[in-house]
């Protein structure tokens, strides 16, 4: 299992990484811009690191276990504003990382991640626990609600959280299930930097995605919208 975890975790970052170059070491050139710029990077930061839904409604069931990689690639809302504060040139924001979710009675599941941003030392961990109103079967779909939370370390010049609900529902037909879901992000991202304040992103997120299942492995493609910006996620995994 370590071994197959290892495998999908490097070929998602050999995929991604020489997608983006995200520099998270700011600083506020020119006092008269700094905090709009930083408000639009941080709806970019936002929309690539928070918890990503990447499975549909069904519950994983009391003895179910999954190990997954995980991408995710979003363009930036405005390149300029990230050069005014980092002198780089950053086109997208992404990360690649592994989760872990574990199946519990009543519906319940649980689910943590770590990943981290190439180009930029930072790190990100999380946590969800997702319910399973209806768990879905032959005839009816499954409907679910999910809290999450995310927190980033490593970065010098700023801390990042958020936190997350969502609604998603989804419906099996052999090996593809469809999902799709609505859901709402708070977050968090407080610069450590002389001439920036605290900025506070409240956003409205959908999302959809289709899982491949093939025996135990699974293949999920998602799109997400949120603060006005697409964010494109795969998951490579199995399923025990």
């Amino acid at each position: 299992m370590r071994r197959l975890l290892l495998a999908l975790v490097l070929a998602a970052a050999a995929t991604q990484a020489s997608a983006f170059d995200a520099d998270f070491d700011i600083s506020c050139g020119d006092p008269t811009t700094c905090q709009r710029d930083f408000h639009s990077i941080a709806g970019d930061i936002t929309a690539a690191l928070n918890y990503k839904a990447l499975g549909p409604a069904e519950a994983t069931g009391i003895t179910g276990i999954g190990i997954a990689a995980i991408a995710t690639y979003v363009e930036t809302d405005d390149a300029g504003a990230w050069r005014r504060l980092t002198g780089e040139d950053v086109d997208a924001v992404g990360m690649v990382g592994a989760v872990v979710r574990k199946g519990l009675p009543f519906g319940l599941d649980v689910g943590a991640y770590y990943a981290t941003v190439p180009g930029a030392d930072a790190d990100l961990y999380g946590g969800e626990l997702r319910w399973a109103i209806l768990e879905g079967g032959t005839a009816e779909p499954a409907l679910a609600v999910r809290g999450t939370y995310t927190q980033s370390t490593g970065i010098d010049d700023l801390d990042y959280q958020a936190y997350g609900l969502d609604v998603s529902v989804s419906k099996g037909f052999a090996f593809l299930t469809p999902y799709a879901g609505y859901g709402y992000v708070w977050s968090e991202l407080d610069p450590k930097v002389a001439g920036l304040d605290k900025e506070e992103i409240d956003a409205s997120r959908f999302f959809v995605g289709l899982r491949f299942g093939l025996l135990i492995f699974d293949i999920t493609p998602e799109y997400e919208h949120i603060d006005g910006r697409d964010s494109f996620s795969l998951l490579l995994g199995a399923s025990f």
